[in-house]
């Protein structure tokens, strides 16, 4: 791994300062590359310039550089024009190589050189797992006065939020926005700030791993866990201490906050006493959830647990869990739909309106669940739109008609959903 400063130079008429960043000092210098030299430990500069900007100033600024340290230069083209704009950025993500540890300076960038870096900066983490260790920026202050370099760093996080945020709504899920979190406190407790007289923050590593597991248990599927320890970790995390200290050290993620909760908190159980029936119609809402999120997978595989809970509840077996209830409940459902001598007469058939709709229902969905799980190792799979257009436009509404005292608040008893 190359420590490298990536750089640009203009054509302004520059003028000599002290540039000073935390308590390190450089020798006093025209060009704020050379302060970087003597601050950082620099093996090699790459500098962004044009034409006219290596005409004025690159002779003088490569003969100030230090001799151990590896000097290029980057011809961009002056014209900010589309295609000049895509040339630029393209010059500068083919500059760095893979696994280099980059400091970026734009002190002396101009027009959109900075907006490039930024977002040739982010792509360049993802794409040729480079070590961003620092954005700064030269403020001169003038010859008579030192001049501070500014970091910019937390500006990169911004983008990461952006990601975060952008996964959390499209997708539903959170693991990105709580690994933040996590690392937010994490970094103010690093040797060089542990130091400092500081505040620091003490709730956001906890709420942020909070949120993290609550959206794992929703992504591999895992309901009983997501109700009984997930979602109320998630509540008692979620505190009027935590907002402060969002206000104060996250304020990206307190754009976020409300919709996290609005999100997540209805699928909670109103007390860690809820009943039976209170518990299955919140693993109704996660189902809906799966279907809004449009993860078909996860529909279809929790839809078929979900009718055999449901069944198991309404023919008085409370302890829906026990494997001996739910493969009474499945013999029974399998005779409703026997190929050979079907028989709807089934006891837990008293516990829907349409026996038929019940036997047609289970057939159709243990098919597409079946086919999911066998992955198309099948001579005659189902296709994507198909699984998609049951799941989208029939799943939910009917599980609704074949068990609406299960699938509707208003057969439930009032449940207070604002937790956090």
């Amino acid at each position: 791994m190359t420590k490298t400063l990536l750089t640009t130079i203009g054509t302004g008429d520059y003028r000599p300062t002290i540039y000073h960043f935390a308590d390190q000092k450089a020798a006093k210098t025209c060009y704020v590359a050379q302060a970087f030299c003597q601050i950082f430990p620099i093996e090699k500069v790459i500098v962004l310039l044009t034409s006219e900007a290596r005409q004025k100033h690159w002779e003088s600024l490569k003969s100030c550089l230090p001799p151990t340290v590896q000097v290029q230069d980057r011809h961009i083209p002056s014209l900010e024009t589309e295609e000049a704009i895509w040339r630029i950025f393209e010059i500068l993500v083919d500059s760095i190589d893979p696994q280099d540890q980059i400091i970026f300076d734009i002190t002396h960038a101009f027009r959109s050189i900075p907006v490039l870096v930024l977002l040739g900066a982010a792509l360049l983490r993802k794409a040729k797992n480079v070590e961003i260790q620092g954005l700064y920026y030269g403020l001169y202050r003038g010859e008579a006065s030192e001049s501070p370099i500014v970091d910019l760093t937390p500006a990169l996080s911004l983008l990461d939020w952006l990601t975060a945020t952008d996964k959390f709504i499209t997708t539903g899920s959170s693991v990105d926005l709580g690994n933040l979190l996590d690392t937010v406190q994490q970094d103010f407790y690093r040797p060089q700030k542990l130091a400092m007289d500081m505040q620091k923050p003490t709730k956001l590593q906890n709420f942020g791993r909070a949120i993290h597991n609550v959206s794992r248990s929703i992504e591999l599927i895992r309901p009983m866990h997501l109700l009984q320890e997930d979602l109320p970790k998630l509540i008692r995390h979620s505190t009027p201490e935590l907002e402060q200290e969002i206000g104060v050290f996250s304020k990206p993620f307190g754009l976020m906050l409300e919709q996290v909760r609005q999100s997540y908190t209805p699928l909670a159980l109103s007390n860690a006493n809820a009943d039976k029936k209170e518990e299955i119609y919140k693993q109704f809402l996660l189902l809906q959830w799966y279907v809004e999120k449009r993860f078909t997978v996860h529909a279809l595989l929790m839809a078929r647990e979900w009718v055999v809970s449901a069944l198991c509840l309404l023919d008085g077996r409370d302890k829906y869990l026990e494997r001996e209830h739910r493969e009474a409940v499945e013999k029974q459902l399998g005779k409703m739909i026997d190929y050979q001598n079907p028989t709807l007469k089934q006891p837990i058939a008293s516990h829907v309106k349409d026996a038929k709709a019940l036997a047609n229902f289970w057939s159709q969905l243990t098919q597409y669940r079946n086919d999911i799980a066998h992955v198309q190792m099948n001579e005659s799979p189902l296709n994507s739109q198909a699984l998609e257009k049951f799941v989208q436009e029939k799943l939910v509404c009917t599980l609704q008609s074949l068990f609406p005292s299960l699938t509707q608040s208003s057969q439930l008893e009032e449940v207070d959903s604002n937790h956090c």
